[in-house]
């Protein structure tokens, strides 16, 4: 059976991947059937005008996934194997977090296909974060990506464009403009972060110093950190950032701003161990909805990343056969959750 691949001359994929690809996606369309015969090694050299390794490179991979199968002397046939529909999906973060869990989830259960998503951490490491991806470019078929510390180094820049424009999925609004490059789902922003500050001043004028807690083990967006900052200035608060949270930190009179779950809890101790109440002698706000926010849900204020409602977007990107890569603005994303238990 004859398959014609056309090769895109900006796709900076490897060519054996390219084939995989192709293959791969007439498989799913249907187009290619369980026992349809791939071109052997030479009509696959004269008909893609390829070097036997790259096909035998390209075959092999897809040996090796299942989606093909061999026999001796007679070739390389697609397998009848029921799992090779399956999507494959892989979501790239700096740090395994608390949102990065609530995004997965949503993905899963937004989904009316069989999927699977995979979820692997580069630790802020740009260096690992560019062999992740050139390791897996042919492993999944979407990259949901996050902008931590990417910015705009052009190494890192680079791999993402390897990644073909329909196959990325970037989140956040971090990501520099030269990346013209894959979806885009932008949510909140600095000014969302300030809004919702600003509307519950009275809040937090009961307390002498606002504290924003950093963490060594996630990155705290910029924008947050901006929308912090300004916020304090414009209404004269009292403020500083914490790298971490030690118990002698933590004060009556005064409000804390968490990003991780360790420092909600070490909160909530250190106030248990002084008598404190959250949400009267303490102030806690924290910057991702979890658990632990929601059986606090008495004391715990939050300005969280919108996770559920980024991943069933990522999921409608993932349900729709002809996405091309066009940005996608939600309604649903333009002001982060803030509730507020007084």
């Amino acid at each position: 059976m004859r398959i014609n691949i056309a090769f895109d001359e900006q796709d900076q994929l490897p060519k054996y991947l390219k084939v995989v690809n192709a293959i791969v996606r007439d498989i799913e369309r249907g187009i290619l059937s369980a026992g349809d015969r791939l071109p052997s090694l030479n009509e696959a050299c004269a008909e893609w005008d390829l070097c036997k390794d790259s096909v035998k490179q390209a075959y092999g991979t897809l040996h090796q996934r299942g989606f093909v199968t061999s026999i001796t002397r007679r070739g390389f046939f697609v397998s009848g194997s029921p799992t090779r529909h399956a999507l494959r999906v892989l979501i790239v973060a700096g740090q395994l977090t608390d949102g990065v869990k609530e995004l997965h989830d949503a993905i899963v259960s937004s989904m009316n296909r069989e999927v699977i998503v995979d979820v692997c951490s580069y630790n802020y490491q740009r260096q690992l974060l560019c062999r992740l991806l050139e390791k897996h470019v042919g492993d999944y078929h979407y990259f949901v990506m996050m902008p931590h510390l990417v910015g705009q180094d052009p190494a890192t820049l680079q791999c993402l464009r390897k990644i073909p424009s329909r196959n990325l999925i970037l989140i956040g609004n971090d990501w520099p403009e030269s990346l013209q490059h894959g979806h885009r789902l932008h949510y909140g922003g600095e000014e969302a972060v300030y809004g919702a500050l600003s509307t519950h001043l009275n809040i937090l004028c009961r307390y002498t110093r606002l504290n924003l807690v950093l963490s060594e083990q996630d990155c705290f967006d910029a924008e947050s950190i901006r929308a912090f900052r300004r916020f304090c200035a414009d209404y004269a608060f009292d403020f500083q950032m914490i790298d971490d949270l030690a118990e002698s930190d933590v004060q009556a009179g005064q409000a804390y701003f968490v990003a991780h779950s360790r420092h909600l809890v070490g909160l909530v101790r250190s106030c248990q161990r002084s008598g404190w109440e959250l949400g009267r002698q303490v102030g806690a706000v924290s910057m991702v909805e979890n658990d632990y926010t929601r059986l606090l849900a008495g004391g715990v204020s939050v300005i969280g990343r919108p996770s559920a409602d980024l991943g069933r977007l990522v999921a409608q990107i993932l349900g729709d056969p002809h996405g091309n890569g066009t940005p996608v603005h939600s309604p649903l994303l333009q002001q982060p959750k803030f509730r507020v238990h007084c």
